[in-house]
């Protein structure tokens, strides 16, 4: 029996379409893929069956019944639930506060709360205190408390908005383990993301939302992760792709592309014996001149503590740190900020950036209405279009508003924002996280572009086709402690990915 019925649907903001005669449906008990290119409009379509955001025209049904939410707590009363990538809880409510949040339940004493919380927790593989302050937790976890609490409410149908970017292996086996009780359940679920290969293992069908249309309706058994890539593709005709029998699930086996090796040999940052009390128990690092290097780890493995300790976050213990050929004083035997290196995280509101700011001023590095000759002007403009050309930003103009834009291109222009004034080393967190095949190559050729220039980065992240792409060396954190380090060069995707498994599994056992 058809759960939602999506008819026409038209969004457009400003003068640009972002959504055009839309049409599909989602069965009761069915799991419903949504991929497309960054600026596609899924996000958009995500929030108009949320109802944080309202079509131009179209019509909806949920259950047989008109569906047209007014609000996202009308949708939720409605029942229909999101989960977003980035989302906002107060920092105040306990955990198992925030996962009965807006139920029947929500103002049962905490012990009683704690104890259903942590039946529902521990079904999304997140293994907190149910009495911890939300304002205590990471905010990668957000998704998972958000994800607790749709299984705490009657929600029929659930859209998961990119939910799996920043998760780790094991806790997208557990996204996908709840996704499945939801089937089993009779709920539906709409699964949007560009994971596609992880996404391809729990849908059953898979709609490629491209130029604002529907471009593709198919069952995820007929589909594979390169074809359903291609099809995401403008101007790529969206064909079905048949899946071998004999490999149901093919292996990434292209070689990451290779990059220059770094400007010089000269260690710019030389780290001896770094600890974090209770997190990092002693970490060597060697960083040269343009190399990229990354951090991986489960979340209780320190990797986390490694970074925050690097750019001056988390007090930290050394024997020795030499920052670009100088000695950097490791003062006294307590804990204390060793390093500020400049970091970058897309977990930050609007990526750290005004929303309600055009693209051009966001860009511009010298404030509209300094006194400057025109010639500099019409230089830092051309840039700027030059910065939205090669990033192939969904936009009709520069004077749009920042927030306007996809969150994908906002990721793509904040990173290179930032990076554009990168020092000679950096911090980075998760560079690619939600973004699309070729939106990925586009941060690669960011990064590739400021080592160029003799900048040297860190990147943190739990994603491995992300460290295979991006960086020359990725150490792997076990206990505290870089268990190895893995030479990227010449490897595909699956190798790195089956030597950081290895790795991490050797320093666990």
């Amino acid at each position: 029996m058809t759960l939602l019925r999506v008819e026409g649907l038209t969004r457009s903001f400003g003068a640009r379409r972002v959504l055009r005669d839309v049409s599909f449906r989602i069965a009761e008990g069915e799991i419903v893929g949504l991929v497309g290119a960054n600026g596609a409009g899924k996000s958009t379509l995500g929030d108009i069956i949320a109802g944080t955001t309202a079509p131009d025209s179209g019509l909806m049904t949920l259950q047989g019944h008109p569906y047209a939410p007014l609000s996202a707590e009308d949708a939720r009363h409605l029942g229909v639930g999101v989960v977003e990538q980035l989302i906002r809880i107060d920092p105040e409510l306990t955990v198992a506060q925030a996962v009965f949040r807006g139920t029947a339940k929500a103002r049962r004493p905490q012990a009683e709360l704690r104890r259903q919380a942590q039946v529902l927790l521990a079904e999304v593989t997140l293994h907190i205190d149910p009495d911890t302050l939300v304002g205590e937790l990471p905010h990668f976890v957000y998704g998972l408390v958000e994800i607790a609490r749709m299984l705490a409410e009657d929600t029929r149908l659930v859209v998961l908005d990119e939910v799996s970017a920043a998760l780790l292996p094991d806790e997208v086996t557990g996204l996908h383990a709840v996704a499945d009780r939801l089937r089993r359940q009779g709920r539906g679920v709409l699964y949007i993301s560009h994971r596609l290969p992880e996404m391809l293992e729990v849908v059953d069908r898979v709609l490629v939302l491209r130029e604002g249309r529907i471009a593709l309706d198919a069952p995820s058994a007929a589909l594979d992760p390169v074809g359903l890539a291609a099809a995401t593709i403008e101007g790529t005709t969206p064909v079905p792709l048949p899946r071998p029998a004999a490999d149901p699930e093919p292996a990434r086996t292209a070689l990451v592309p290779s990059r220059p090796a770094p400007v010089d040999g000269e260690v710019v940052l030389q780290v001896r014996n770094l600890r974090v009390p209770g997190h990092v128990e002693g970490v060597d690092l060697d960083l040269r001149r343009g190399e990229i290097i990354g951090l991986t780890g489960h979340r209780s493995s320190g990797v986390r503590e490694i970074a925050d300790a690097l750019s001056g976050e988390l007090p930290a213990i050394t024997d020795e740190v030499v920052l670009r050929g100088e000695p950097r004083s490791t003062g006294s035997p307590e804990p204390a900020p060793v390093l500020r290196l400049p970091a970058y995280s897309p977990d930050e509101d609007a990526f750290g950036v005004d929303p309600g700011e055009t693209i051009a001023r966001t860009l511009t590095d010298e404030p509209w209405g300094a006194l400057t000759d025109l010639r500099t002007e019409i230089a830092q403009l051309r840039g700027v279009i030059r910065t939205v050309h090669s990033l192939d930003v969904k936009t009709l103009s520069i004077r749009t508003v920042f927030g306007a834009l996809s969150g994908g291109d906002q990721h793509k222009l904040a990173l290179a924002r930032w990076m554009a004034s990168a020092e000679d080393v950096v911090v980075v967190h998760e560079p690619t996280r939600g973004l699309d095949v070729r939106a990925r190559q586009q941060v690669r050729q960011l990064l590739l572009e400021a080592t160029a220039h003799g900048t040297s980065v860190v990147v943190v992240s739990v994603d491995p086709d992300e460290l295979a792409e991006c960086c020359d060396r990725v150490g792997v954190v076990s206990g505290g402690r870089v268990a190895t380090w893995i030479d990227t060069q010449d490897l595909t995707a699956d190798a790195v990915l089956d030597a950081i498994l290895a790795a991490a599994a050797a320093a666990a056992a």
